[in-house]
């Protein structure tokens, strides 16, 4: 069953699509779009079907200012404007829409860099965060469960429990990039860099095999 945030999904990256190809949204800014009754928005998590009346309701558009991070790394992910036929072959992984799961994590990234944040809401960045990046994939949302559910059951992204600031009684899911696994290190661009990192460090006298097996005697 449809619901109010899965029509809202839709309808910011179609109206966001539309704006931006008549300069209405200036770069920098990102478009949300909110399904609002006659006093207040609707509850996302409400049926679409029974919770919308064309009459009474209305569709409210906002633009947001995204920060330096983020338009930073929009910048670095945009695919190229013209193709030649010298272009050399490009890993899918860096390409937007080519690979969802690393698409995914750079988007975590960017999330998790936001200045003033101490944390992610799983429930945000799937149902939010996600569906603005523009991702070919993340309309829809069974899609972006999926894709999700999959990097944390490969450890790719780590999920915890921590008090809810408005409702201490009901805890709240966040995630957290598992930033010591080598593909997501691969796909931030900077497995190398961490690699080079760690030298070795010379330790006087006998191996720590020899020594436990002396204690062990």
């Amino acid at each position: 069953m449809k619901t109010i945030g899965d029509v809202e999904v839709q309808l910011s990256e179609k109206i966001s699509r539309i704006l931006r190809d008549l300069s209405l949204v200036p770069e920098g800014y990102a478009c949300r779009v909110r399904l609002h009754g006659v006093e207040r928005d609707k509850r996302r998590t409400a049926a679409f079907e029974k919770n919308w009346s064309p009459d009474s309701d209305s569709i409210h558009v906002t633009f947001e200012a995204l920060s330096a991070a983020d338009i930073a790394a929009s910048r670095r992910t945009a695919p190229a404007a013209v193709a030649t036929p010298a272009t050399p072959a490009v890993d899918s992984a860096s390409v937007p829409g080519a690979n969802p799961l690393a698409d995914m994590i750079r988007a975590l990234d960017r999330a998790e860099s936001r200045p003033g944040y101490d944390f992610v809401v799983l429930k945000w960045f799937r149902d939010t965060a996600l569906p603005v990046e523009h991702f070919s994939w993340a309309s829809e949302e069974h899609t972006r469960q999926s894709i999700l559910r999959d990097a944390i059951d490969k450890r790719l992204i780590l999920t915890s429990k921590i008090a809810n600031p408005k409702s201490p009684q009901f805890p709240v899911t966040t995630i957290r990039l598992n930033r010591l696994i080598p593909e997501v290190m691969a796909i931030l661009g900077n497995e190398d860099r961490r690699a080079s990192c760690f030298q070795p460090v010379a330790i006087r006298g006998e191996g720590l095999s020899t020594t436990i097996l002396h204690d062990r005697r």
